[in-house]
């Protein structure tokens, strides 16, 4: 049998591949925020954003809450619409609505954003947010108001959840051909 010494460097690369590095965000945080307007990110979140190397999400507030992509993941739905014909009035009307309701959330050295004053008043958000990690996109939600949402969530999970599995197998499929 032939034995080899392995240097902490080697060591250390292959620890650091055998660990997947969190790049998801995910769970639900209640946080405050400042009278300055700014919210802690939860450290998973900051940690995830470290990891993907970005320094901003992209927000789009939608007509219950905000949606915030990481830069990165943005770029990849950018792409996508660049491919749309801007001729098709849904398609046009989508992405006008999008672009106009977008504002880029720099997070500062402490893990915080700023949320605007006009977000905060639309949404009838007072000292606190709900973050509440997508995977590939966090939503930041009056709490209150997503009280009511988990319930239809709830109610509705069975039926999302067939759906989403159904998707996902037309994906495996066409994917296969």
């Amino acid at each position: 049998m032939e034995y080899r010494i392995c240097t902490k460097v080697e060591i250390g690369m292959k620890r650091i591949k055998s660990q997947k590095e969190l790049v998801s965000l995910r769970g639900a945080f209640l946080h405050k925020i400042s009278e300055q307007n700014r919210v802690s990110l939860p450290s998973n979140f900051k940690e995830a954003l470290i990891n993907r190397g970005v320094k901003r999400l992209v927000a789009v507030k939608y007509p219950d809450c905000v949606r915030a992509w990481p830069e990165d993941e943005w770029s990849k739905r950018e792409d996508g619409f660049s491919s749309l014909n801007l001729d098709d009035d849904k398609v046009s009307g989508y992405l006008r609505y999008l672009y106009a309701n977008i504002m880029d959330l720099e997070v500062d050295t402490q893990g915080r954003i700023i949320l605007p004053d006009s977000w905060k008043t639309e949404f009838a958000i007072k000292d606190q947010v709900l973050l509440v990690g997508m995977g590939g996109l966090c939503e930041v939600w009056n709490p209150e108001a997503y009280k009511f949402k988990q319930k239809d969530l709830a109610d509705q999970f069975a039926v999302n959840r067939s759906y989403v599995v159904e998707l996902l197998e037309k994906r495996n499929r066409d994917e296969e051909h």
